[in-house]
């Protein structure tokens, strides 16, 4: 037989051919582990090791058959430098008379495969003659561990170079694992397994963090939290997402944080929000392009402002719909009717639009339009609305930067748009997360390498990034780099670069490991910011009157035109200057400096009515100012910011007003006193010259002067209900007895007027209704109405009432000769009266006017067979 034959090999494995012997044999060829016997010879000293024989499993495995192997030795099989090694460690399997094992990586004809291997020395008379090996290939075993390590060593690469503060806790609240960014938030830098939140933070945090904790363990959910965290550096505010850990039989065992520091996004919502609420306030007292709509008539009134907004003096706009009409650019005149047609229907609260209008230069000029129906007839239909117009033009030309930013403000996301990159200097190579592929818009599936990577970066910032990277791979310098890239759609994104370099065992820089961030959408927000700060720069210097912001040192740190020009110079002039130094008067400015004091100490906002001003032409002007406390979103120091109305004229007014009402107020004196009593006078002596008269005739004259004395008696008595009118200010209405007000006025009635009957058709309604004490002129002027115009020889009065859900009304019929149709609606108008009354007309006036102000309503209805009905409907009061 050949040396490969069966019985060839059972001679090598020192077999007699006996039936144990086969079986041994049998067991050595179909072992699954790769077998192998070698011979052990001594000669002067020196061991020799050839190969004796090797089972299917080994021949498999290493690509060695058993001719190969028999009687070479290691060096002659595997070489010099392999050889060596393998015989080291049968030597020592020899020496030791025992068996070892040990792992190795070898060269075979099949390719480099790692084995776990076991020799066992075969002992004849106490010497070893024959070694037995046993080989496992554990190749696939060790590549994974290899990949293991290096799977975990960009894992642990990647969790400290985050700019998010990782950790990992136990059930019971003992970290197991901070990242570098958590030690730094911390300042922890000794090892933090086994610390607790106790140990770090105050009582109040540790307590609120553990209950976090307990509540991921308890529910098994992740959670998110907003939470304001103490640090060395002061407090935190961060946004820290907590998720359940689970081992491999399901059970929750750990909680898992991630915390990104939100302080600054915080701070500049909070900037942000407080440039909205100066912005508003500059608005508030803008007074630009206001406008006023008569609907039913179609005029309308503007502003000198509204007028020079598109470069006309103000007597070239003609007051009606059509100054406006004809100047609004043909292609938006439909969209801005159907804005407007819309709000009018109550589709809208607003009428706002945007839209070109032509100037006196021919030019177009972008303005928005905001207006509100604020009347409206019984119909519904509107009848009068009021609005403003603002210059927008500049705005337009960055509307699609700003619609950009705006749509990036309102976006969110869960978590950042972060991934990793790594970089092989020794194989020129270059691995990106499928998150890089997105933010380059790059399919996953291409190949990248290292120079096409640096090539993406916009050529602006090449330099910069190159640069970089150079000192990464020569120096091992890290580097954290906000750069501009221009993606495959040749978009032009911003982007947050981290690398940190990898070292091999001798200290060289072999390749880097890094994160990459798009940070596109913060580059714009920020941008939005700014801009946001120049358009309330530009706006607050259209307002007409005083804006200002100074700090508790009396410093301004803001200063609008109007401000400055009050003293004679520009805002540039004044800002950064102390009030001491800009204003003429020292007596203004220490009564300015007070006021701002007690607003900034207070915290709450303050009003003065009145406070003089001397400008810098030395004119004295009265203000009315409103401060208010405000912190400056740069720095956090107090400031207060202020709004300075010119109230001069109005001042004036005032003053010309309270003199006309004291002069009223004496006229009315003398109407209600002097003239009254001369007329009681005259009636009661022409009333004893009737009786002492014997003709007829004269008696008739008599009486004619009685009647004519006690109506102008009841003139001055409506003379003083109107002059009461008018002096009153805004009074409260206040709830009124209805039926003590109306019994009232019917006696009076009944013993004053001996023609009247008075009949009430049913009790009057105890009820209140919202009015005040001139009340009783309303009941008074009708009832004596219903007797002074009528032509009957006995007035007949009849008095009714009618309650409902939240009003009254009140009915006063007469038999007198009743009013047209055609005259109806004009007799409550303002020195109106029938053709054959002798009146001042100013009754049923009055009795609209107040009617009116209680938020009633007031008519006159034909009375059957004849004669008129005045209904009068008030609110009940709540």
């Amino acid at each position: 037989m050949g040396r490969g034959s069966s019985t060839n090999g059972a001679d090598r494995f020192g077999s007699d051919g006996d039936e144990v012997t086969s079986v041994y044999e049998a067991m050595f060829q179909e072992a699954d582990d790769a077998i192998f016997l070698v011979d052990v010879a001594r000669t002067d000293g020196e061991y020799e090791f050839t190969f004796r024989q090797n089972n299917t499993a080994h021949q498999r495995q290493t690509g060695l058959t058993e001719d190969a192997m028999f009687g070479k030795t290691p060096r002659e099989l595997l070489g010099e430098q392999q050889g060596a090694a393998v015989e080291a460690n049968y030597r020592l399997c020899v020496e030791r008379g025992t068996t070892i094992e040990y792992e190795e990586r070898l060269e075979f004809p099949g390719g480099a495969t790692d084995w776990q291997t076991k020799l066992t020395p075969v002992v004849d008379d106490g010497t070893v003659t024959q070694i037995v090996g046993v080989a496992r290939d554990v190749t696939r075993q060790k590549e994974r561990e290899r990949e293991h390590r290096r799977t975990h060593r960009r894992f642990q690469t990647v969790l400290e170079t985050m700019s998010a503060a990782v950790f990992l806790k136990d059930t019971e609240g003992r970290y197991l694992l901070m990242n570098q960014a958590c030690r730094n938030v911390f300042d922890v830098d000794e090892d933090p397994v086994g610390m607790t939140d106790e140990e770090l933070f105050p009582e109040a945090v540790a307590a609120q963090a553990r209950a976090d904790d307990r509540r991921v363990v308890e529910d098994g959910e992740r959670i998110e939290v907003e939470e304001t965290v103490p640090t060395p550096a002061g407090e935190s505010v961060r946004l820290t997402r907590k998720s359940p850990v689970y081992d491999e039989e399901g059970e929750i065992r750990g909680v898992c944080g991630v915390s990104t520091d939100i302080t600054e996004q915080r701070e500049r919502e909070r900037a942000l929000q407080q440039i909205k609420d100066r912005l508003e306030l500059a608005v508030e007292g803008a007074q630009i392009g206001v406008w006023d709509w008569d609907m039913a008539t179609d005029e309308v009134e503007f502003n000198d402002r509204w007028a020079r907004m598109l470069g006309h003096a103000p007597d070239e706009i003609e007051p009606h719909l059509d100054a406006w009409e004809r100047r609004v650019h043909p292609d938006d005149l439909g969209p801005v009717e159907d804005a407007l047609s819309s709000h009018m229907a109550g589709e809208t609260e607003l009428y706002d639009t945007e839209h070109r209008m032509r100037t006196a230069a021919g030019d177009w000029k972008w303005i928005r339009d905001v207006g509100k129906v604020v009347e409206r007839d019984d119909d519904g239909k509107p009848v009068r609305a009021v609005g403003v117009r603002l210059d927008i033009d500049d705005q337009k030309r960055r509307e699609a930067e700003l619609e950009r930013t705006r749509s990036v403000i309102e976006r969110t996301q869960e978590s950042a748009s972060i991934g990793w990159w790594e970089a092989d200097l020794v194989e020129d190579s270059l691995t990106w997360s499928d998150e890089v592929y997105r933010i380059h818009e790059v399919p996953p599936d291409d190949t990248i390498r290292l120079e096409d990577g640096l090539s993406f970066y916009h050529p602006d910032d090449r330099d910069a990034i190159e640069a970089a990277f150079d000192r990464l791979t020569e120096a091992g310098e890290s580097y954290d780099l906000e750069l501009r890239i221009v993606t495959e759609s040749d978009r032009t994104k911003w982007v947050r670069a981290i690398g940190d370099p990898q070292y091999d065992d001798a200290g060289n820089v072999v390749g880097a490991l890094g994160l990459f961030q798009d940070v596109t959408e913060r580059k714009e927000y920020e941008r939005a910011i700014e801009a946001t700060r120049e358009e309330l720069r530009r706006i607050i210097d259209l307002v007409p009157d005083l804006v200002f912001v100074k700090n508790r040192e009396g410093e301004y740190l803001l200063a609008n035109e109007a401000t400055a020009a009050a003293y004679g110079k520009t805002p540039e002039e004044v800002e950064g200057k102390s009030e001491a130094e800009i204003i003429p008067s020292a007596e203004d400015s220490e009564a300015f400096r007070q006021d701002d004091l007690a607003v900034i100490e207070s915290g709450e906002p303050r009003t003065i009515d009145e406070e003089t001003l001397t400008t810098a032409d030395g004119e004295t002007r009265i203000l009315q100012t409103t401060k208010i406390p405000y912190e400056v979103a740069e720095t956090g120091e107090d400031a207060v910011l202020g709004y300075a109305r010119d109230v001069t004229e109005l001042k004036q007014y005032e003053r010309t007003l309270e003199e006309q009402r004291d002069n009223l107020t004496l006229l009315n004196q003398v109407v209600r006193h002097d003239i009254r009593n001369q007329l009681m006078v005259v009636e009661s002596y022409t009333g004893l010259l009737e009786d002492a008269l014997v003709d007829d005739q004269s008696r008739t004259y008599a009486r004619t002067v009685i009647e004519a004395a006690k109506q102008a008696a009841d003139i001055t008595e409506t003379a003083r209900d109107v002059t009461d009118v008018l002096l009153q200010a805004g009074s409260d209405l206040t709830p009124m007895n209805l039926r003590a007000e109306l019994n009232g006025q019917i006696e009076q009635v009944r013993s004053e007027q001996d023609r009247a009957t008075v009949t009430v058709s049913e009790s009057i309604p105890d009820v209140t209704v919202a009015a005040d004490d001139l009340l009783e002129a309303v009941f008074r002027n009708l009832l004596t109405n219903a007797v002074v115009h009528n032509d009957k020889e006995r007035a007949e009065i009849t008095v009714s009432t009618r309650v409902s859900d939240d009003s009254v009304r009140v009915s006063i019929a007469d038999n007198g000769p009743g009013i047209d149709d055609d005259h109806k609606e004009d007799i409550f108008q303002e020195g109106a009266k029938g053709l054959e009354s002798g009146g001042t007309g100013i009754g049923l006036y009055l009795v609209e006017t107040l009617v009116d102000k209680y938020g009633g309503d007031v008519w006159v209805e034909d009375n059957e067979p004849t004669g008129s009905v005045f209904a009068v409907e008030l609110p009940l009061a709540n």
